[in-house]
């Protein structure tokens, strides 16, 4: 399932498109922020969120659109976005030994 966020990607519209994420049961996700005019760095972290939420429900989840710089802040919070697209969410010992 593709996902298009147009316009300005702020707090509503993440929040917005973690309803739709969570709501929806498909295996994969395709997140496409090439025709967002405007993302907002502080919706970073919550789409971090939203991108574990999905992992942990065993969602292959892909990114499109995202400048460089967003790449390396997600780098930054624990998510690595391959050539692709794919997203890795990389979890610590810590989470880990919670999880199991």
């Amino acid at each position: 399932m593709v996902f298009r966020i147009e316009g300005r990607f702020d707090q509503p519209a993440a929040i917005r498109l973690r309803q739709r994420l969570l709501a929806e049961e498909a295996p994969r996700a395709i997140l496409d922020f090439s025709h967002v005019e405007n993302l907002d760095g502080a919706t970073l972290p919550l789409l971090t969120v939203m991108l574990t939420l999905l992992h942990r429900k065993g969602r292959d989840v892909f990114l499109v659109g995202l400048r460089g710089h967003q790449v390396r802040i997600l780098q930054h919070f624990g998510i690595e976005v391959a050539g692709d697209g794919s997203v890795k969410v990389l979890v610590s010992d810590e989470e880990s030994s919670q999880d199991g």
